[in-house]
């Protein structure tokens, strides 16, 4: 089985002032990229891990490119929360924002403590998912990127929250891998954290392939190349990064006189 994943792709109409492009379009174009390395690779589903949307109500375009999106991708969509798909970030108000209520079947709210299983006959792949929730990082010893693998071949754990190889700021609350290295996941999917990272430890994965997006123009941000995570299990579990073509160089869309710190 193969699959694609993806993360922090933070659609909305209006342009960051960090950017001198068309914001959504630049997404729509990198969306349209996604599906079609779906249909090439023949990929049996795709997973984002949350900030889907800029915001937890976005605007009709938006919602309308991400409809788009999911017509032409046809296969199942998997997805956690994001802390801005969230409003105030505050889990208890998903059921309110628009990510409950997207109109498409084949687009899946993971569900926390749920497992979900997917075969193709041959390979049993055990997927969960954990929404971003206040503390998520500051509380139950890394608890919410734990999980017991049940009867499957794989099992894929994706979480919004700031899992991290190594802290960066101690103003940001993180969770470390090496704290959580008794999970029973193969692949532990990060997001929240838009440089990325690939660590393995102990025979088990922890990824994060960065933001679709670029939404700063921080030192890294200007070298690094939007990407695509590919999961292939099929036989021998492999990984790797695609680098999207429709992602131009920094220096063509990025505002290098205006300076943000990351969010």
């Amino acid at each position: 089985m193969r699959v694609i994943y993806l993360t922090d792709t933070h659609i909305k109409s209006d342009t960051p002032e960090t950017r001198k492009d068309n914001f959504l379009d630049t997404v729509s174009h990198k969306l349209q990229e996604v599906a079609a390395l779906c249909r090439d690779l023949q990929v049996d589903f795709v997973i984002h891990g949350g900030d889907l949307f800029d915001q937890p109500h976005p605007d009709q375009a938006s919602l309308e490119l991400m409809h788009r999106f999911l017509k032409e991708l046809v296969i199942p969509f998997y997805c956690v929360a994001g802390n801005h798909d969230l409003v105030n970030q505050q889990l208890s108000s998903l059921r309110v924002a628009a990510l409950s209520s997207l109109a498409a079947n084949n687009f899946i709210l993971l569900q926390p403590g749920e497992k979900t299983y997917l075969s193709d006959g041959n390979c049993v792949i055990q997927l969960s998912g954990q929404h971003f929730y206040a503390g998520i990082d500051r509380s139950n010893n890394g608890a919410a990127y734990i999980v017991k693998k049940v009867a499957c071949d794989f099992a894929i754990h994706v979480v919004h929250g700031m899992l991290l190889p190594k802290a960066f700021s101690e103003q940001v609350a993180c969770t470390l891998i090496s704290d959580i290295v008794s999970t029973e996941a193969d692949f532990t999917l990060g997001a929240h954290a838009h440089l990325g990272y690939e660590v393995e430890l102990d025979g088990k994965y922890f990824i994060n392939p960065g933001s679709l997006v670029r939404l700063t123009n921080l030192p890294r941000e200007t070298t690094r190349r939007p990407q695509v995570l590919l999961l292939d299990l099929s036989n021998t579990p492999s990984y790797r990064f695609i680098s999207l073509k429709t992602a131009l160089p920094a220096s063509e869309v990025l505002n290098m006189g205006c300076f943000r710190k990351e969010a």
